[in-house]
């Protein structure tokens, strides 16, 4: 299953055309003071939205965790490992945590392409950390998120609901 991984920065979902961008407009030496890295780092909830260009970037926070991608027939989950034994053990956990109504943050986005890329905030030309090919009907999404835990798993949770 693909993950994406975090050295402790935050993770950016973007339209996958604009990732060169990205990468061209982050420079070689990002900081919290200004630029695509520090609007990136502003955001202090588990997800929230940024417009760089006039589109809706997702950010999701700078929770070092993996993030894992479960696409379904709605939109997907976002499951990231903050702790459990094993990959199936977190997923098992994750998916029945989604069914509850314990979600504590939501937001809406604009899908404008069907191509996204889940990736490092924090890339450059040539990177060979993970990042997720993500496809989407183009539309309005809610993002739900939650944290969820019991004595063996320790994940947050978000789900990306296609709203028709």
């Amino acid at each position: 299953m693909q993950h994406v991984s975090s050295l402790g920065g935050p993770r950016v979902l973007l339209p996958t055309r604009d990732v060169p961008r990205w990468i061209s407009e982050l420079g070689n030496e990002p900081t919290l003071d200004a630029g695509l890295y520090a609007l990136a780092c502003s955001i202090g909830d588990y997800c929230g939205i940024i417009r760089p260009w006039d589109k809706p970037i997702i950010v999701f926070d700078d929770d070092p965790s993996d993030i894992y991608w479960l696409p379904d027939n709605d939109g997907g989950l976002l499951v990231r490992w903050v702790g459990a034994e094993s990959l199936e053990q977190l997923i098992r956990f994750a998916k029945a945590a989604s069914e509850t109504d314990n979600w504590t943050e939501q937001i809406d986005w604009e899908a404008q392409s069907a191509d996204y890329t889940l990736m490092d905030v924090c890339t450059f030309v040539g990177d060979t950390a993970p990042r997720i090919a993500i496809t989407l009907p183009a539309g309005r999404y809610i993002i739900k998120s939650q944290y969820a835990e019991s004595e063996s798993v320790m994940t947050i949770v978000q789900r990306l609901e296609y709203a028709r």
